[in-house]
């Protein structure tokens, strides 16, 4: 007596897609098995992926001097420095942000760099539905009488918008699908006002990675 296989990934492609397996179904005589992709592990339930955060698990690469970023899927190894604006300095006073020190009495120039830059860095799934808020940022107190939020620069005007959230909150969003893999970055500003004269400005740099794959 002769049987044949029946070819559970080929049936559920054509009549099912994507239930059976969330990513790769295998063919095997008799049955199937799923598999994942470089960076996740199967579920419990033998068909799902979930990512392995290489950063919380100390499996990573990366120096002592770099930052560790977990992506979907793998992980980035970020050198953070402090960025050079003319007649400003800049010290690192955290991993992932740099004061300004005080400027020369009268140095206009200096009072025109920003008092501080903070990295931000996160990671998103391809194809993530749009528009959608990544990342909010507020001042913790207000000198000023007024907070303006904005994009510095064009990189990110494609991708993004700055958006007021509340009288002390901005919020980056996305505001289309992006297909992965990608990296985007973005330079938010915030900028303290006193009777419409600049007191301040402070920035963000924000840098997002999309995963080659939607989950």
């Amino acid at each position: 007596m002769c049987f044949s296989d029946i070819d559970e990934c080929e049936l559920f492609r054509l009549t099912h897609p994507g239930r059976l397996c969330l990513h790769t179904c295998v063919n095997t005589a008799g049955s199937f098995h799923c598999q994942c992709p470089a960076g996740y592990s199967l579920g419990r339930d033998s068909r799902s992926c979930h990512d392995i955060d290489e950063c919380a698990r100390e499996t990573h690469n990366c120096s002592s001097e770099q930052v560790c970023v977990n992506t979907f899927g793998g992980h980035r190894c970020e050198q953070v420095d402090c960025p050079h604006f003319r007649n400003a300095t800049y010290i690192k006073t955290s991993p992932l942000r740099c004061d300004r020190n005080p400027c020369v009495q009268g140095d206009g120039v200096c009072l025109q760099a920003p008092v501080s830059i903070n990295f931000h860095f996160m990671s998103v799934v391809s194809n993530m539905s749009a528009p959608t808020v990544l990342f909010r940022l507020s001042a913790a107190r207000v000198l000023g009488d007024a907070l303006r939020f904005g994009l510095l620069g064009k990189r990110g005007l494609q991708h993004f918008s700055v958006q007021r959230a509340s009288r002390q909150t901005g919020q980056l969003v996305l505001m289309n699908p992006v297909q992965g893999p990608a990296t985007l970055d973005v330079d938010i500003e915030m900028s303290e006002m006193e009777r419409k004269v600049l007191l301040g400005r402070y920035v963000t740099k924000v840098t997002v990675f999309v995963s080659p794959y939607s989950f």
